[in-house]
């Protein structure tokens, strides 16, 4: 083969690379599009969530997906997860991890070939499950809603809408398995009528849950039977289930005084069931909807990172949901007197000293994919612990805006002193655009804090007062300038390294303490902090440390070489390996 023929093959492979490569290295575009019609009744489903998914807000799991994350909803009293073989479970010390023999959700099942998913809406805390049967005249969706209420802790629902928009009916199976299992379980049956003259069937179940060798918690379960297993959705209609699950449990207490608890147990759960039956089924959702909102007023963001094993917003915001929805929210429970309420508000105006560890975004013990509930109680267990230790008790034990208040310090990390937030970052730990939303401090004050890297690889900190009481003031590293008045307009802070080390920022609403840190603050040297590295930045922004170019090119360089190699090693085997006379008897290569 001639040398022209060889580069004439060069660049064919060349050009085959550019055009397959992205696909060959997961590059295309249209990797994650679904294929087939069997799927448009699902896709078109799942359309709505796309801008959420995008954002992490929500995040979408196929029975495929083996190490997804459970599509789980709780409220720091109960907890349970769409399509998992696990029941009911109840709070066991710092996590919801008792699991009760007692599966509240209804599963549906119907004929065909049926494609399913589940989505886990973060921001409003409701979990769906979506089963979709294509046939030639439509598309046949059961939609399955479920949420543990946010105001009303004792409360479990799920709501099943059936739509049949095709020529023909169908038949939908449904399966309440309730009790299964529950050793000494008691049943009572009864039934409410509503406005509508609706009959509405219910029972209640009641028992003993074990927790370990000497101790155990009395439980009472109630919630609507539905009086069929098969149903007929007629042709362009829709069939609609509304299914509330109440739940009351005792703390830990020992076998023998357990059954003592049961009958009081059994009138909370049934005067719940019968009251929340009554209420409209949109407003309830409301309600719950509502209270999530608020918990999300504050919050976390940072950029996203190409880095092997960083930890991005979709693994962040998951997380924080999970360990939000094991804890109570008592600031919005309807079961809270007004002096619990008072309480909780005293604590989060007054954060005191949390947090005082190294920042937890670097920790990978916090930020795993559970796999199941146990895992999941484990990933919240492990949360506790960490924020308890590290002086956010109080901020803990006040419910769920208190427990993110303290995420969110420990993410930056964030220090409450006696007189001032501090910022004790290292400089050289700011690789990352991070943004802090509505940081409590002090009564009716919250805080936006960023740190944004700049073209320059340099980072700048900049302070806002998202709305405050008083005037505040903040200060970068040594605190050597003038206080620099804080207002809703974003002020710009430079990254400052000292010797030795200290805060890179201090806020504080008092002047005078301000003034006089700089002469507590006893430092050798304060310098702008440097730019960071070239190669750290192109690690985040594109995953390896050659800055910009795309891995084919790399894979191409690469290529290149080989074949030019290839290419050098024919020549020298035929001049001097090879039959070197043509048959004229000249050197094939000579001038």
């Amino acid at each position: 083969m001639g040398s022209r023929k060889i580069l004439l093959l060069i660049l064919i492979l060349l050009a085959l690379l550019y055009y397959i490569g992205p696909l060959l290295f997961g590059e295309g575009s249209g990797g994650n599009k679904t294929k087939g019609f069997k799927d448009e009744c699902l896709n078109r489903n799942l359309e709505q969530y796309a801008s959420r998914v995008e954002h992490f807000d929500a995040f979408i799991t196929k029975p495929e997906d083996t190490l997804s994350a459970p599509v789980y909803v709780g409220n720091g009293k109960v907890a349970v997860a769409v399509g998992s073989s696990n029941g009911l479970f109840i709070r066991k010390y710092r996590a919801l991890s008792l699991p009760v023999k007692f599966w509240p959700l209804v599963q549906t099942h119907m004929e065909g070939e049926i494609k399913e998913a589940s989505v886990l809406d973060v921001r409003s805390g409701l979990a769906y499950k979506m089963q979709a049967l294509s046939t030639p005249s439509g598309c046949v969706n059961i939609g399955s809603q479920v949420y543990a209420h946010r105001s009303r802790s004792s409360l479990l629902v799920q709501d099943i809408r059936i739509r049949n928009p095709t020529a023909l009916p169908v038949v939908v199976e449904v399966d309440q398995i309730g009790e299964s299992g529950w050793k000494g379980v008691q049943v009572k049956a009864g039934s409410i009528t509503k406005e509508s003259k609706e009959v509405v069937k219910y029972k209640i179940f009641s028992g003993i849950v074990p927790i370990d060798d000497n101790m155990v918690t009395a439980v009472a379960v109630a919630t609507v039977i539905l009086d069929t297993t098969m149903v007929k959705v007629e042709a362009k209609s829709t069939s609609h289930f509304h299914i509330p699950t109440t739940v009351h449990y005792t703390k830990p207490v020992t076998a023998a005084e357990a059954p003592k608890y049961l009958p009081d147990l059994v009138l909370q759960t049934e005067g719940d069931l019968t009251s929340v039956i009554k209420l409209n089924d949109h407003l309830l959702r409301q309600e719950h909807t509502k209270v999530w909102a608020k918990l999300w007023n504050s919050g976390f963001g940072i950029s996203y990172s190409k880095a092997a094993g960083a930890v991005n917003g979709d693994i962040i915001n998951q997380t924080i949901y999970y360990v939000l929805s094991n804890a109570p929210a008592p600031l919005h429970d309807l079961t809270s007197s007004k002096e619990q309420k008072l309480e909780v508000e005293k604590v989060l105006y007054y954060p005191d000293r949390c947090y005082k560890g190294h920042s937890t975004i670097v920790s990978q013990t916090l930020w795993v994919n559970p796999t199941d509930e146990a895992a999941l109680a484990g990933l919240v267990t492990t949360w506790m612990i960490t924020l308890e230790k590290q002086g956010c008790k109080v901020m803990v034990q006040s419910g769920a805006e208190g427990i993110l208040q303290a995420i969110m310090l420990s993410l930056g990390p964030f220090h409450f002193d006696n007189h001032h937030l501090e910022m004790p970052s290292h400089p050289k730990d700011l690789h990352r655009d991070l943004h802090f939303r509505r940081i409590n401090y002090g009564n009716n004050t919250h805080l936006n804090i960023s740190v944004v890297v700049g073209e320059d690889n340099k980072a700048l900190l900049w302070a806002a007062l998202d709305r405050n009481d008083k005037p505040y003031y903040g200060c970068d590293a040594g605190c050597m300038d003038p206080p620099v008045p804080l207002s809703k307009v974003p002020q710009k802070f430079p990254v400052k390294l000292t010797d030795p080390v200290t805060p890179i920022l201090y806020i504080t609403s008092d002047k005078v303490h301000m003034e006089d840190l700089k002469h507590v603050i006893h430092v050798k040297e304060i310098v702008e902090a440097p730019a960071h590295e070239h190669h750290v930045m192109a690690l985040h922004k594109h995953g390896h440390h050659f800055g910009g170019l795309p891995t084919i090119f790399w894979v191409s360089i690469a290529f290149l070489i080989i074949v030019f190699h290839l290419f050098l090693f024919k020549l020298i085997y035929n001049e001097y390996c090879g039959n070197g006379q043509d048959k004229y008897g000249r050197s094939r290569y000579s001038l």
